[in-house]
């Protein structure tokens, strides 16, 4: 057979295998499962994927479609043509940590965060949990290694633990989101659970061509995040949005009905004063940083030893100050100091002229830093007192809380994801506000960063 003739007829079978293969389809919107897309989709980088043909959903800008894709977050099949193979393995979040090291982990993304991430106290819950199994007697210490991992994989079960896993086990990284009933779905999800908003605020209102908007990601994690968990146990979260949690009767109440001052799980609160950082619209993360709440690598017990923000931090001497506006410069926050390497908090203080700024994260605004009172704070007498001390206009205080188990009842096991024999249920009584106890807090600093001997003397918050 002659050679020309041969490459030609080649050529013909491949354009009408070609024209088979990627036919004529209607819109996207339209596009019947079984069609298959009119053309190969490429992203900027060259990564076939062919998701791109019919999705038009648009994430944030840093995780762009045209950049990235779809597959390279949400796996599946990146080269299939038809809607039933493409989906085949594909996850719908992410940022869950049991997907994570295969999305969000991988090589040239974010890995080293993901195994911060998997080993902190958030995902753990090991401080929680040793600490109530050592109140409650069953450990002798408070640094007892037991996870949420381990909870679920060995089925552990105690009364402490049993109370653990109904009241307080939905507030870990490992909750898959959604999989929890009412408010409670909200929770979780890994990376997601601090970094997704459901939309991005510029798109309300907006239509994306009949498909569904596609969450944000987002590095300005909004205190609400925050505060789906944080609203327990010392209420930090509540206190600093200035919500007093009340005794639960529903006063004060308005035009003959039940105060509406309520949050989803039916707890009732009254509103106090609120933190001064708050008025002046500092959030969570403008404050505590990514080692903080994301972990650094290293085991850590319980989270006053990954701390690294005091209140020292911003309101300090000059020449501090000027140390930790250095350390906002670097890339990893470790500054040189006394031959070793000393951990600065990785904070936006910036300096402008003599004066130094916090710039947070949202708005960039400004936030003068004003040094301690030399007269009040410089005083040897109060060297022992931890800044909250002085500071703290209220705390929740609960003199007569406590809780029952009803062995007939069942109630939702939120690590098993089953209702299982005993319910829980806590009683409150004498809750109080105003007038925070104080208390000797032995070999802690607490924030006030001052030497002395004896231990810091701190606010105490009782239930």
């Amino acid at each position: 057979m002659d050679r020309h003739m041969f490459t030609t007829d080649l050529m013909l079978l491949a354009v009408f295998l070609s024209s088979l293969l990627f036919s004529d389809i209607p819109a996207a919107s339209a596009t019947p499962p079984s069609a298959r897309p009119e053309r190969v989709t490429v992203t900027a980088g060259g990564r076939v994927d062919m998701c791109l043909s019919c999705h038009r959903e648009r994430p944030d800008t840093s995780h762009g479609r045209d950049v990235l894709g779809c597959a390279v977050c949400h796996l599946g099949d990146a080269l299939a043509g038809r809607k039933k193979q493409a989906h085949r393995g594909m996850v719908l979040n992410p940022g869950e940590l049991a997907v994570v090291d295969l999305t969000c982990g991988r090589p040239g993304c974010h890995a080293d965060e993901v195994k911060w991430v998997k080993n902190s106290l958030m995902a753990t819950n090991r401080g929680i949990i040793s600490t109530l199994r050592y109140y409650w007697g069953e450990s002798p210490d408070n640094r007892e290694e037991i996870s949420v991992s381990r909870l679920k994989e060995t089925g552990m079960n105690s009364p402490a633990l049993d109370y653990y896993r109904k009241l307080c086990g939905s507030c870990h990284l490992w909750v898959e989101k959604g999989t929890l009933p009412f408010f409670l779905s909200t929770k979780g999800g890994g990376c997601t659970a601090c970094h997704y908003l459901k939309r991005h605020p510029g798109y309300a209102g907006e239509k994306d061509h009949g498909h569904v908007f596609h969450p944000w990601i987002t590095r300005s994690v909004p205190m609400e995040n925050c505060i789906r968990c944080h609203n327990r146990s010392g209420r930090i979260g509540l206190s600093y949005r200035g919500e007093f949690e009340s005794e639960g009767y529903g006063t004060p109440y308005v035009e003959g009905d039940l105060s509406p001052a309520q949050y989803a799980d039916g707890r009732f609160f009254l509103k106090v004063k609120a933190d001064v950082h708050h008025e002046k619209g500092i959030v969570c993360i403008d404050c505590h940083t990514q080692r903080e709440i994301m972990g650094d690598g290293t085991y850590h017990a319980h989270f006053e030893e990954q701390l690294e923000v005091t209140c020292l931090t911003c309101h300090n001497s000059v020449e501090a100050l000027e140390t930790v506006a250095a350390a906002s410069m670097e890339e990893t926050g470790l500054q040189e100091k006394s031959g070793g390497s000393e951990r600065i908090p990785k904070l936006d203080i910036r300096k402008k002229g003599p004066a130094f700024f916090l710039e947070d994260k949202s708005s960039k605004k400004l936030h003068r830093l004003n040094p301690p009172d030399p007269v009040s704070c410089g005083n040897p007498v109060h060297s022992r007192l931890a800044c909250q001390a002085c500071h703290s206009t209220w705390v929740p205080q609960c003199y007569g809380c406590h809780v029952r188990m009803n062995r007939r009842e069942k109630q939702l096991d939120k690590i098993a994801l089953k209702e299982t024999p005993g319910r829980w249920k806590e009683y409150r009584s004498f809750i109080r506000y105003e007038s925070p106890p104080l208390g000797i807090l032995e070999g802690h600093d607490s924030g006030s960063g001052r030497g002395g001997t004896g231990g810091k003397v701190v606010v105490m918050v009782p239930g």
